[in-house]
């Protein structure tokens, strides 16, 4: 979660300081003095409250990534520990017996059933959706019931139908593969996106053609939009051949994929999968195959300053480590294109020359002391 997140957040399930003739927290429209100051201090209010109290929107599965994050990390807050520790957490509900969870629904008297949740959960693509279109109550004595019932939404949902993708499925991927992804294990990593982008696409349908209107159509809002994940999917699954070249592979299909699922994303987003697509062609040797791609790229967006960087780079690289003198030849055509036909990003296109000659100069110097 990034920091603007977290600190949404934290200034939502952590003790606010409130001064006595502010309004009442409570939405009352009396001064907190007259309200609710002298009542119970120091109380979390329940995920449900929260939701329905704020806005902008927060959304739940950041809330709850945040929750759970913040329990297991050593380095939490004590006082913010100690609240969260009175709240149900996903790890919570996760740690019980699916028979103890059931009970405690049946103990609600909303009649819950596990046939009719299986049904009902076909009319929907989350967990949170389906515990707040069908379970969720505004008469429960304790607040923190409608908690329950949602997390328990969520992993029955894993437990009992997990053949069926849900929103919360796909956040716990993306989440868990950039947890891998810090640690350097980009094999666990990328599987578990590669498992995200295939819930993405199985549960978006298909007159979606773009990833903002994705981002629009799921019910639930990810911890991590899927139009800023996708782009950092592609840019992971670079790093990763680096190591493995089977993720060049994926990294070409995957881009592929994606410019034909969402055709209508914004342009620049299209543009760098087209590059990535024909980086990895050239990662994996495929020269012409390149050639041909970066040739499509800048036909199709002559303004585009990169599409020319990444085709000079193909051969400036390429000369760097094979000492090919023609490579810096060809790098050199491709800057010098670009440079004619953008307008833009001229000084990106100025340090690529300019480190083309210092890698000729070193070349030249190598040849004249042998």
């Amino acid at each position: 979660m990034d920091f603007k997140a977290q600190s949404m957040v934290e200034r939502i399930v952590m003790p606010r300081k409130i001064g006595r003739n502010d309004p009442c927290p409570c939405g009352s429209g009396e001064k907190y003095k007259h309200c609710c100051l002298n009542k119970e201090t120091g109380r979390v209010g329940s995920i449900w409250e929260v939701l329905h109290s704020q806005a902008p929107h927060v959304s739940v599965l950041a809330i709850l990534q945040f929750m759970q994050g913040s329990l297991e990390n050593p380095g939490t807050d004590a006082q913010l520990n100690e609240c969260l520790r009175k709240c149900w957490t996903l790890g919570k509900v996760e740690q019980m017996e699916t028979s103890d969870i059931v009970t405690r629904l049946d103990a609600m008297n909303i009649g819950f059933e596990i046939e009719r949740f299986k049904e009902d959960a076909k009319r929907h693509i989350s967990a949170i959706g389906l515990a707040e279109g069908y379970y969720i109550v505004s008469s429960h004595a304790d607040a923190n019931d409608d908690d329950f019932i949602m997390l328990a939404a969520i992993v029955l949902w894993k437990r009992l139908i997990p053949e069926r993708f849900n929103v919360e499925m796909i956040d716990d991927a993306i989440q868990e593969g950039y947890k891998y992804i810090q640690q350097g294990n980009y094999k666990d990593g990328l599987e578990r996106w590669g498992r995200a982008w295939t819930i993405i696409t199985s549960i978006v349908p298909s007159y979606i053609t773009s990833v903002e209107e994705a981002d629009e159509y799921l019910p639930e809002p990810l911890t991590e939009s899927v139009h800023n994940w996708s782009q950092d999917f592609e840019l992971q699954l670079a790093n990763g051949g680096r190591d493995d070249v089977s993720f060049y592979y994926q990294r070409i299909r995957y881009c592929r994929e994606f410019c034909a699922i969402f055709p209508d994303t914004r342009e620049s987003i299209l543009q760098n999968m087209y590059r990535a697509e024909a980086e990895a062609y050239a990662a994996l040797g495929y020269i012409e195959t390149a050639d041909i791609l970066f040739a499509e790229l800048v036909e199709r967006y002559p303004d585009n300053v990169w599409g020319y960087i990444g085709w000079g780079d193909v051969y400036l690289y390429h000369a760097c480590d094979t000492d090919d003198p023609s490579g810096y030849k060809r790098a050199g055509e491709l800057y010098g294109l670009g440079l004619v036909r953008c307008d833009t990003e001229a000084d990106t296109i100025q340090d690529r020359l300019e480190w083309l000659e210092k890698e000729q100069s070193g070349q030249r110097r190598g040849r004249s002391a042998t």
